[in-house]
This record gives structure tokens, sequence and C-alpha cells, in this order.
């Protein structure tokens, strides 16, 4: 897999998947943040997390579906290839083109919501 840069959610980091990062990963968690005492039900909270050997919540989502659904955008982005598919030159005498595939630039911005 070549590199696929991903924006996080709050666009403050740009990250470089398949540089030093290894895994991006869908996380289930606990909000914690509420008072002791407190009769509400933990709240779970969905996100997306990227590793380089430490996660790193890059996301938040209010589904796991949702986070599936971004995970499989950016699977696509990392499949995605320029190809030539090959023919005839152009110009009389020229060389003919020959099928190829070239890796192109990709990137991904975290939805918001």
């Amino acid at each position: 897999m070549s590199e696929v840069y991903i924006r996080s959610q709050n666009k403050e980091k740009l990250y470089r998947l398949g540089g030093n990062y290894a895994c991006i990963e869908y996380g289930e968690y606990e909000d914690i943040k509420k008072k002791r005492g407190s009769t509400e039900e933990n709240k779970k909270r969905h996100t997306i997390c990227i590793s380089d050997g430490c996660l790193e919540e890059i996301a938040e989502y209010e589904s796991k579906e949702r986070c599936i659904e971004v995970l499989d955008e950016i699977q696509a982005i990392c499949r995605s290839y320029l190809k030539v598919e090959g023919g005839a030159a152009l110009m009389r005498g020229g060389m003919d083109v020959q099928p190829a595939a070239f890796t192109v630039p990709r990137f991904y911005q975290m939805p918001e919501k």
C-alpha cells in the first residue's frame, strides 16, 4: 500500500498512513466524564483511531455503522490508482502506449458527521 494522507476531523493534524502509521481502526469506549453518583447511563463513544504503536483518536461519530462507512471510504481511497489502458500512438511514427497503473497522491478529509 502506498501512502494516503488523512486529515483529522478537527483539521488540526495531517497523518500519513503507510508512513509511520500502520493501522487505522474503529474503537468503542465508555464516556467516563459523568459525575459520580449520577444516574445517567455511560454514553458509548464511537471513534476512529490511527496507530503507530500507540492509538490516537482522529474522529468521533454517533454510531459504529458510521465509523465503518468512513473506514470503507478510506479503503476506497487506498485502492485508487491512475490507470492507462494503452493503445495506438496518437502520432504517426510514435510508439504505442503501454498499459500501466500509477500511484497518485491520495488525500482523505475525515467528515464532520
